[in-house]
């Protein structure tokens, strides 16, 4: 579950309690998902300022809520199970969810947000 107390951050960025606000709408409606990936973030809030957007997760990073890590995207176009702190770590053959194995160099790495816990 993805926390959804940004109250911190908002009292901290006035100016970006309107997109912290969208973001915070988003993640309570998506409570069972355990990633922010900023793809579909920026395709859902296609209203937000991706910029703004940006700084925001940079803020949640910032104050300690979530933490940005990688994952590599499968050739079907889902996110691989795995994360990793340096996109460095990541192995030369990754399995996806049905554990066929893919060269990653052949997609894409993905910065994701994931809550601290």
């Amino acid at each position: 579950m993805l926390p959804t107390n940004f109250d911190t951050l908002a009292s901290d960025n006035s100016d970006l309690r309107p997109v912290i606000a969208r973001l915070k709408e988003w993640v309570e409606r998506h409570a069972d998902w355990s990633v922010l990936d900023p793809r579909i973030l920026s395709k859902d809030l296609r209203d937000v300022d991706p910029f703004l957007l940006t700084v925001v997760l940079r803020g949640l990073v910032r104050i300690g809520l979530y933490r940005r890590v990688y994952m590599v995207e499968t050739p079907s176009g889902v996110l691989a199970d795995g994360e990793y702190d340096d996109p460095r770590e990541i192995p030369d053959r990754v399995p996806d969810r049905a554990y066929h194995y893919f060269n990653p160099t052949e997609t894409d790495v993905v910065p994701v947000y994931k809550p601290v816990r």
